[in-house]
């Protein structure tokens, strides 16, 4: 087997975790406009998949409200990675599994340059 060393760029999930004081009309909103905060490319009006609110508080001026989420926000990340393969093409897949160890690695995973190491 043969040494390679990959550079890859992706898009990693990192956990989140935190309270948003927004002003709304309803819990339902206030939800909404947390979310809006934290993902701001989502659409406004609907749910983000990971975002989770765990306790939606109305303050006592009965226009504010206090939303503690939880959610997932993508990232990107590039870096190089060490793999042992037959080939270069074999490299590219199993860098990828290195990097995204999920069953079924995302496809946003793109391997920049392969070189193989003596």
């Amino acid at each position: 087997m043969k040494r390679f060393c990959v550079s890859y760029e992706t898009r990693m999930l990192e956990d989140r975790q935190g309270v948003e004081v927004v002003t709304a009309e309803s819990k339902g909103r206030a939800m909404f406009a947390a979310q809006a905060v934290v993902h701001p490319e989502a659409p406004g009006d609907e749910p983000v998949f990971y975002f989770e609110p765990l306790s939606i508080v109305a303050r006592a001026d009965g226009k504010t409200f206090e939303v503690e989420y939880r959610t997932k926000v993508e990232r990107e990340v590039s870096g190089q990675v060490r793999v042992e393969a037959e080939d270069a093409e074999q490299a590219r897949k199993k860098a990828r599994f290195t990097v995204h160890r999920e069953l079924i690695p995302p496809a946003c995973f793109r391997a920049v340059s392969v070189e193989e190491l003596a």
